[in-house]
């Protein structure tokens, strides 16, 4: 077999999330490939999962007394390792790169974190770093068509310097609906503003809403305030919040439709899975969420941060069968054309092909 090049990936952050998520899926399916990669990340369920996986994982910190230290341990990393290539993903990553100083090729993807945009102190901030990750990066990944536009429009960063490869998923097993069996909506998301579950449970108090229930899943510092509120509603008696899923494949069976009433959705990983297992999704017009959701085809969109229209939607989806069964259909075949992994991994290896040719 010719020689694959060793490839380093790096990420900050190793919870359960859309980037820790996409990075182990990029690493099995590299090694699947025929590949060399390691990954470079904190201790965390991320580095878990990489070693019941047998993937490489080399520590790496990232936060607090760890972080004046860290670029000069990833570049003691990548020595060792022997690394031909690094591959940078979020902006902790990439600042960690970018100080390190590494004398290999530099790819950086962009998952552009909710808090990227917290407030605009730190906009201003984030946004000079991404352009200098820009200036030394050999090449950009953009992770949806909306985040593209974003780091060439906003940031500045030339186009012909990103590339645009979407998430990728291992797709669920899809269960063809041809009608709703109740009302059950399900939520899967971390718990913070920018997911919108407070959406989710004021949708459930308007006239439309009043025939739904909520599963909520996912965990985040907005638990006990969206316990609150759905005292407050009163709604609680028709919400139920189960906390970490871990079988994302059960949590979506039990479900008749899912909601993605996010506030801004660089990608939108929760809708592939769901459509993946054939499950209706209504989103927010944000982010990545239209390009995945194709409306009308394989989908349904509402504006953001609008409760009404996104219980109104719904309502009406679960009384129109036709319009459901045709949406439980479409959801596994594209995802299955445009968001396997892959796919995700086969666009990620031209590009690297392309820095290192």
């Amino acid at each position: 077999m010719p020689y694959q090049p060793r490839v380093l990936l790096v990420i900050a952050d190793s919870s359960r999330t859309g980037g820790p998520e996409h990075v182990l899926t990029l690493a099995r399916e590299l090694r699947a490939a025929g590949w060399q990669v390691a990954v470079a990340a904190p201790p965390g369920d991320l580095v878990d999962r990489c070693q019941s996986l047998e993937v490489t994982s080399l520590p790496l910190g990232s936060s607090g007394r760890d972080l004046g230290l860290a670029p000069i341990r990833l570049r003691q990393l990548a020595r060792r390792y022997h690394a031909d290539l690094v591959h940078s993903h979020g902006l902790r990553a990439g600042w960690l790169v970018r100080r390190a100083r590494l004398r290999v090729p530099w790819v950086h993807t962009h998952h552009l974190d909710s808090w990227f945009t917290a407030n605009p102190v730190r906009t201003a901030v984030h946004r000079r770093e991404l352009r200098a990750i820009g200036r030394r990066a050999r090449l950009q990944i953009a992770v949806s068509q909306s985040v593209f536009e974003f780091v060439t429009e906003t940031v500045g960063t030339p186009a012909g310097r990103v590339r645009v490869v979407p998430n990728g998923i291992d797709p669920l097993r899809p269960r063809l609906r041809a009608r709703p069996a109740g009302a059950r909506v399900g939520v899967l998301a971390s718990l913070t503003p920018s997911k919108g579950v407070d959406l989710a449970l004021m949708a459930l108090a308007t006239p439309p809403g009043r025939e739904l229930s909520l599963v909520v899943g996912g965990q985040g510092p907005e638990l006990q305030s969206l316990v609150d509120l759905a005292e407050r509603l009163q709604v609680a008696g028709r919400v139920d919040f189960v906390g970490p899923v871990t079988d994302r494949q059960r949590f979506f069976d039990s479900c008749d439709v899912v909601w993605v009433p996010s506030r801004a959705e660089p990608f939108g990983l929760v809708a592939c899975e769901a459509m993946s297992a054939g499950l209706p999704v209504v989103g927010t017009r944000v982010g990545g969420l239209p390009e995945i959701l194709d409306p009308p085809r394989s989908g349904a969109l509402v504006a953001p941060a609008n409760p009404t229209a996104l219980a109104s939607v719904t309502a009406a989806l679960l009384r129109d069968g036709d319009r459901y069964r045709r949406l439980s259909e479409a959801g596994p075949e594209r995802v299955r054309l445009r968001y396997s992994a892959a796919r995700m991994a086969a666009l990620t290896r031209g590009v690297y092909r392309e820095v290192l040719d």
